[in-house]
């Protein structure tokens, strides 16, 4: 895992908070925050590759530098792609400090209906030794979806107001000429304008 910017030095407890950040969104910020009332601080991180997607229009470097501008928590990059092995990446750099994984419902939803390519059984163990080493905070977004209680322990809902806000909403109102400013963290507007371009059309770094 290379850091581009720490945790504080004191930290005890933190959250890795894996994600996409195509862009990121004031949603994502509150979050982050929130979990600060958990943990001593937040790392946003970005694999080099993911395990479902590209880094299609803007590339990982012009993500990294949205994070570092948007928040004065720690930023780094994974090696490895999966939560977990995300998570294990980060105890290998960080082996005195506890690791908890940091991720909105959606993720905390993909976690436990991914498929690992392995029996049920060998999957619902495989769930509940990482959970145990590695909790989840997250926050309800979808009222509909409900995790199974056998790894209820292991999750922590968060208590704040999430805006309903997401990075493809931004993505479609800048194409469609639209108010967007209002979903991204203002210090990173004036960036976000530049890598994706008032016309929709994206333009890299």
């Amino acid at each position: 895992m290379r850091f581009l910017r720490r945790p504080k030095a004191n930290s005890r407890c933190i959250a890795i908070f894996c994600g996409a950040f195509h862009p990121p969104t004031v949603a994502h910020v509150a979050l982050a925050e929130a979990a600060l009332q958990r943990v001593d601080d937040v790392v946003w991180v970005l694999p080099e590759t993911f395990p479902h997607k590209s880094y299609e229009q803007v590339p990982l470097a012009g993500r990294v530098r949205m994070l570092l501008e948007a928040t004065g928590m720690g930023v780094a990059i994974a090696r490895e792609k999966l939560f977990f092995a995300i998570a294990e990446e980060a105890s290998r750099e960080l082996p005195r400090v506890e690791v908890r994984l940091l991720m909105g419902e959606d993720g905390a939803t993909r976690i436990f209906e991914w498929e690992y390519g392995m029996g049920e059984e060998e999957k619902a163990a495989y769930l509940l030794k990482n959970l145990a080493r590695y909790p989840l905070l997250s926050a309800r977004r979808d009222a509909g979806w409900d995790l199974p209680q056998s790894y209820a322990e292991h999750v922590e809902w968060l208590e704040l107001y999430q805006p309903e806000v997401s990075s493809s909403e931004v993505r479609k109102r800048i194409e469609a000429g639209a108010e967007w400013e209002s979903l991204v963290p203002k210090q990173i507007r004036e960036r976000v304008a530049k890598l994706y371009g008032s016309s929709g059309q994206f333009r890299g770094q």
